[in-house]
């Protein structure tokens, strides 16, 4: 998540109010239930989880593409979006472990490919981690994970965002869309529309949100405590960015990558888009990824064992 810059007070005026609590979905896991959409077909089913402050919404392009060859599933975390808020542990491996959950009472054992965007990418590594068995494949968009450790410059980077990460969503709740370019990238139908808003905008997503944020950099070294991401998980990576020749973007880059650097089969794609229009103008893109994944295209790509 790459967010911009308002008032603190202003924010911390608008979470004064308290969260509605409400039950649990059919699986018993707190939060959003898998909403999944396309027949189910010899592909394994694809799972989008969404980064900081985002859900299902943000997904809705990517999975109305995906859903013409088989079945998708895209979900909203505790709290954040449709999801009723419950007070519980928002660090990665926990909200990972929600997921497998999820992903469990729909799919069972069966394998499935995990796509994360953003901070996303941190969950379904996370998941990776722990379900190796359960996973067919990863497609990583413009995704943080473990390796941003390795680069001193995405760290700091990301380190600064997560200071600010709380004035996006007052940014967008007052109006100021210019401090938020990017939440604008994306432009699904109107219902989605006006769900990604609920998501940037809700008290409780956006305590829900800030909630995730705090957790997320000590969450790093957690999920790199887990077992090693195993190398026969293929790893498509998608890198976003309009300025790759800059210094931060290369760090970034580098920290994209290595996942598929160390996966028997990878493969890398690079595109001009932002952070967010890679889920809209360019989103294609991660629909080959997963074509990929799924077996099309085996030509492309790297195969190293």
């Amino acid at each position: 998540m790459k967010p911009k810059t308002v008032l603190l007070a202003a924010l911390l005026l608008l979470l004064a109010g308290c969260a509605t609590r409400g039950g649990l979905d059919a699986a018993g896991v707190a939060g959003g239930g898998l909403e999944c959409q396309g027949r189910k077909t010899a592909r394994p089913t694809v799972i989008l989880e969404a980064g900081a402050f985002g859900g299902a919404a943000d997904w809705s392009l990517v999975a109305g593409d995906l859903a013409t060859k088989g079945k998708v599933c895209a979900y909203d975390r505790d709290g954040i979006g449709l999801a009723a808020m419950h007070d519980l542990d928002r660090s990665p491996v926990a909200v990972a472990r929600r997921l497998g959950a999820l992903v469990a009472a729909e799919e069972g054992d069966a394998p499935v490919i995990l796509g994360g965007h953003s901070n996303g990418g941190l969950y379904v590594e996370a998941f990776a981690r722990l379900w190796p068995a359960r996973t067919a494949g990863l497609v990583l968009v413009d995704a943080v994970g473990t390796d941003v450790q390795d680069q001193p410059l995405a760290m700091a980077d990301l380190k600064r965002e997560a200071r600010l990460a709380g004035f996006t969503p007052f940014a967008r709740a007052v109006g100021l869309t210019r401090l938020v370019p990017l939440m604008d990238d994306i432009s699904p139908a109107a219902e989605a529309e006006a769900r990604r808003r609920r998501a940037w905008t809700g008290r409780n997503s956006i305590r829900a949100g800030l909630e995730e944020e705090r957790a997320f950099l000590p969450g790093l070294a957690a999920v790199d405590a887990l077992p090693p991401l195993s190398p026969a998980i293929p790893v498509a990576a998608v890198v976003a960015t309009r300025t790759p020749d800059k210094p931060l973007a290369r760090a970034w880059r580098a920290a994209e990558v290595a996942p598929a650097a160390r996966a028997c089969r990878a493969l890398v794609v690079d595109v001009a888009a932002s952070h967010t229009s890679i889920l809209d103008a360019q989103r294609g893109e991660v629909v080959a990824a997963v074509d990929w994944l799924a077996g099309e295209r085996p030509e492309t790509g790297v195969t190293r064992c």
